[in-house]
């Protein structure tokens, strides 16, 4: 599937790949936090957390856009399960952007355990109550007394606690939705390669931006090398992967790959060096620069 000098734009439903012609001009460069996320021990208070968060606010969007309550609960599991509803309202207000029924329809504010349960005619416990991976956010919530939704689901606590913020986390995964398919429209737009590179760095810059503000999964290790890579000439720079911890990829333009990598190396890496984190020998297996290529193939003679 994967061919030199192109990216894959994969949708999930249904399920088709297209191939994205990338400007030449640019390189990606892949550098690691060092942060490592230890996703089997955090699973329930970071990634899963987010799972219950995203599907608390699907169901509450579609109650608020005429769903009943007992439908939205037994049909709605993910916001791409809601998205045509919030689509549709966005359509009767002169847009096509999700986000406009999020904010139409949900607070800013934290919800609290209380607030939900009002609003889906349901006590949290019978939603969430078969889930494993909910289960496993409840464990981890009781044990560090956490303000996340579940927490609530066995009334551990009052249930006028701190619940989620699902405004956030809708918001995120719509506009980060948009903003991948923006990236292809971008590279298909006709743009100059130095417009369409600034166009593409600006996307990947946002991306960050709301993984880190509204889906809140980045790390002060990755805010501190992206920020790096933005000062020393990255046209964008995000974290990528699940987030809170991980690698980050900056999009810069070829002909500073060389320098680039050296100052980060000295701006990031040096200080690492010097406290023993990891040796100099070692640092081409944390940073290094990538192109997109044709990937394994086999070769029949």
């Amino acid at each position: 599937m994967a061919k030199s000098g192109f990216a894959e734009l994969i949708d999930f439903n249904p399920v088709r790949a297209t191939d994205v012609q990338l400007p030449a001009g640019g390189s990606f460069v892949i550098a690691h936090s060092l942060a490592e996320s230890q996703k089997a021990v955090t699973a329930a208070t970071n990634y899963n957390n987010r799972v219950v968060e995203c599907r608390l606010a699907a169901i509450v969007l579609g109650i608020k856009l005429g769903m009943k309550p007992q439908q939205a609960i037994a049909e709605v599991k993910t916001l791409s399960d809601v998205e045509g509803l919030c689509v549709s309202f966005a359509s009767d207000h002169g847009s096509s952007d999700p986000v406009v029924a999020v904010k139409e329809f949900l607070k800013e504010e934290p919800y609290t355990a209380e607030e939900i349960e009002k609003i889906i005619e349901e006590s949290l416990p019978s939603v969430f109550g078969n889930s494993p991976t909910s289960l496993d956010v409840l464990k981890a919530a009781k044990h560090f007394k956490l303000f996340q939704v579940i927490v609530m689901l066995m009334s551990l606590f009052s249930t006028n606690f701190v619940l989620t913020l699902i405004f956030q986390r809708a918001s995120h995964v719509y506009s980060e939705a948009r903003r991948v398919h923006a990236f292809r429209d971008t590279v298909l737009s006709g743009l100059s390669e130095e417009d369409m590179l600034k166009k593409l760095g600006d996307l990947m810059n946002k991306s960050h931006d709301s993984c880190s503000v509204l889906y809140e999964c980045s790390c002060p290790e990755l805010e501190e090398l992206v920020k790096i890579c933005r000062d020393n000439g990255a046209l964008g720079a995000r974290l990528t992967g699940a987030g809170w911890g991980g690698c980050a990829v900056a999009l810069v333009k070829e002909s500073i790959v060389p320098q680039f990598i050296l100052n980060l190396k000295d701006q990031f890496y040096q200080s690492r060096i010097e406290k023993g984190v990891i040796n100099k020998n070692d640092l081409g297996l944390y940073i290094f620069a990538s192109k997109p290529s044709s990937g394994a193939a086999i070769f029949k003679f």
